[in-house]
């Protein structure tokens, strides 16, 4: 029996995954690319999807590691394979409390490396940026030109974010420090910066020397997470196990994956890939769960949502210029960009002409989780609470019984504490969609019509119901508009069943004090 190679979860040095017998999906002709076509890069993707990873492998390029790459791509490339002085820096790793803290831990990192390559920094009381510039300098007088690769560039940023004066702080921080990377270019083989959000290049990058942007380059859509092709190929096996385990096809098995983990696409023109830490957890475990979802909840996104208002029904077909993802900084955060920057939501469809973009949940996975993370905040209701009423909800629509459904979305409002309680028809229809949402129905809201909008349109196998919500008005004022504005009028030719459904909240009672139910009859 032929023994699989090792899964590399969580593993982000090159050189443990290539002598320990882990998988590696070769990328390196990207980074080959990266090293003949210019020299400063920058490079935005979603947190663990492996751009530390591209750091360490590009590091054990420039220290001329030529062992590691055996079979792989470049091996038998033209590269030379000599050795740069490389500094890699994690800001992960650094101290991230205060400016104070940041510049005291991050100069005993450069300090390390100027011991680890026996030079010496001639003025060690110096700032950090100063001796950023010693090293960099006696590096480059002594062995030759510096590689410098920094990971996470922006975490002395967003983890502070809640607090924006502290985070303009750390933001000139880094630029003082960033900024040595212009001045001293001369004395630069390459450079390439990492990290999860993509402030403007005025706010963080203004000193350094127009790095080459690699976010939203086609060339380089893939060079993160497994295409299509990579997936079947290089993880053929755990495919196979995976579908021997549910008793499915390897058609089947492959929508399945594809459903919950693909999706995301990274620049206009750009091939799809597949969340690189879910589908590793998934061939380890052989089970569907929201892997990526569940290491971490995006908590200052569902505050942003919450200060700016955001219209979340409309998140699945939003809408977003080109200009916008150059224009994003801490004074004007923008709830749209960091969905996208941090891979909640992603590019379905480029308008060439327009230059705009239409974003959408990449899968399931990630639908499913923001959902329930929305849901939880909306209502700091305990997770049991909510995952119980959906299953009770889900059960109910689907053997139709309306009145047990119902009952249940009261008891739910009921749950609720009373100051979360905020008076407007918005409030209650975003907790419907979000439970909804979960019960895994396909579901469509604010469905434009020519005389109007639906406001929520459910599609089963065998009927089509059609729902409008009132807010301390009626049940029959909701159905008269359904009729009104021919609302089913689209959906007669679909040979269902199609039962509508005027539902009203009342403020007084904060919850749904009456809804109604009737067939259509006319079709």
């Amino acid at each position: 029996m032929l023994t699989m190679q090792k899964l590399p979860i969580g593993v982000q040095d090159f050189t443990t995954l290539r002598t320990e017998n882990f998988v590696y999906v070769d990328k390196t002709k990207y980074l080959y690319d990266l090293i003949t076509r210019n020299r400063i890069y920058f490079l935005s993707r979603p947190r663990r999807f492996g751009k530390s990873l591209i750091l360490s492998t590009l590091e054990a390029i420039f220290l001329g590691r030529k062992e590691l790459f055996k079979d792989l791509w470049i091996e038998n490339s033209d590269y030379d394979w000599k050795v740069y002085p490389t500094l890699r820096i994690d800001m992960s790793r650094v101290d991230r409390i205060s400016p104070e803290s940041f510049n005291k831990s991050m100069k005993g990192l450069l300090l390390d490396y100027a011991k680890q390559y026996h030079v010496t920094i001639p003025r060690e009381d110096d700032s950090t940026p100063d001796i950023f510039t010693q090293l960099i300098n006696v590096l480059a007088e002594n062995i030759g030109k510096v590689v410098v690769l920094i990971d996470e560039y922006d975490k002395p940023m967003l983890d502070n974010i809640d607090n924006v004066e502290l985070t303009k702080k750390m933001r000139d921080t880094l630029r003082d420090f960033y900024t040595i990377l212009k001045a001293q270019d001369h004395h630069l083989k390459f450079v390439l910066l990492t990290g999860v959000t993509k402030f403007s290049k005025v706010s963080v990058f203004s000193g350094l020397n127009n790095p080459q942007d690699l976010t939203m380059d086609d060339r380089y859509a893939t060079m993160l997470g497994y295409t299509q092709q990579e997936l079947e190929t290089v993880f053929e096996p755990w495919i196979a196990c995976l579908t021997e385990k549910n008793k499915h096809s390897l058609e089947q098995e492959l929508a399945e994956i594809k459903h919950w983990y693909n999706g995301y696409q990274f620049s206009p023109e750009g091939q799809r890939v597949y969340n690189p830490f879910s589908t590793l957890l998934l061939f380890e475990q052989q089970v569907y769960r929201a892997h990526w979802f569940a290491t971490g909840t995006p908590t200052f996104l569902l505050k942003l949502i919450e200060q700016q208002q955001f219209d979340v029904p409309d998140i699945e077909n939003m809408h977003i210029s080109e200009e916008a993802f150059t224009t994003y900084d801490i004074d004007r955060l923008d709830t749209l960009s960091l969905l996208f920057q941090t891979g909640y939501l992603t590019i379905k469809h480029y308008d060439p002409i327009e230059k705009s973009f239409e974003l959408n949940y990449p899968n399931f996975e990630v639908k499913r989780g923001f959902t329930a993370s929305l849901l939880q905040y909306t209502t700091e209701l305990t997770r049991s609470t909510q995952d119980n009423t959906v299953f009770k909800l889900r059960r109910y629509l689907n053997a139709q019984h309306y009145d047990d459904f119902f009952d249940t979305l009261q008891r739910f409002f009921l749950a609720i504490p009373y100051d979360l309680h905020m008076k407007g028809e918005k409030y209650y229809q975003n907790i419907i969609y979000f439970i909804l949402t979960l019960i895994g129905v396909e579901l469509k809201v604010e469905v434009h019509t020519h005389l109007g909008r639906i406001d929520a349109v459910i599609e089963l196998t065998d009927k089509i119901l059609i729902f409008e919500f009132k807010l301390d008005q009626s049940a029959d004022i909701a159905l008269a508009q359904i009729y009104d504005k021919q609302y089913a009028e689209p959906y007669k030719s679909k040979g269902k069943t199609i039962e509508l459904f005027g539902v009203n909240f009342n403020t007084q009672k904060r919850n749904i004090d009456e809804w109604k139910q009737e067939v259509l009859t006319e079709c």
